[in-house]
């Protein structure tokens, strides 16, 4: 894994302040989370540290500031990082849920198909906790 924070130079929105405004890890997957360093302190989700970039760099504006820590070997198999790449998916069609609600221009459409992804991430869940059950109970009997 390796840290990162976003050093805001101009804050164009008025709302994060200039300095460290986020602090945050790359997942040895890629993946990315950060927690937003401000009163109303939030935790997002990104597919990879691109996104983080080009979304919150304001062309320029924010620097990434990435720290040289030599990652982890994961020991995972490639079933624990499934269910981990799930995990994170589901978070973040969660928290984009969560944050559509303070978007002006939020339609129904978008939230409607926002829960459409979580149910199919519940069912996919259910399904997979089932299975275990169900061959929990086999060995069993």
């Amino acid at each position: 894994m390796k840290l990162f924070h976003l050093y805001r130079i101009e804050d164009l929105s008025g709302v994060s302040g200039t300095g460290p405004v986020v602090e945050g890890v790359v997942f040895t997957n890629g993946w990315c989370a950060l927690r937003w360093m401000s009163r109303r302190s939030t935790v997002c989700f990104y597919q990879s540290i691109e996104d983080v970039r080009n979304i919150h760099g304001h062309g320029g504006k924010t620097e990434l500031i990435l720290h040289d820590f030599e990652p982890l070997r994961g020991t995972r198999g490639e079933a624990a990082s499934r269910k981990f790449e799930s995990f994170l998916e589901t978070v973040e069609n969660l928290s984009a849920l969560v944050n559509l609600g303070e978007e002006p221009e939020a339609t129904l459409e978008q939230v409607t198909a926002l829960e459409a992804k979580i149910q199919e991430d519940l069912r996919s869940l259910k399904a997979q906790i089932a299975k275990k059950i169900r061959t929990r109970a086999a060995r069993t009997s």
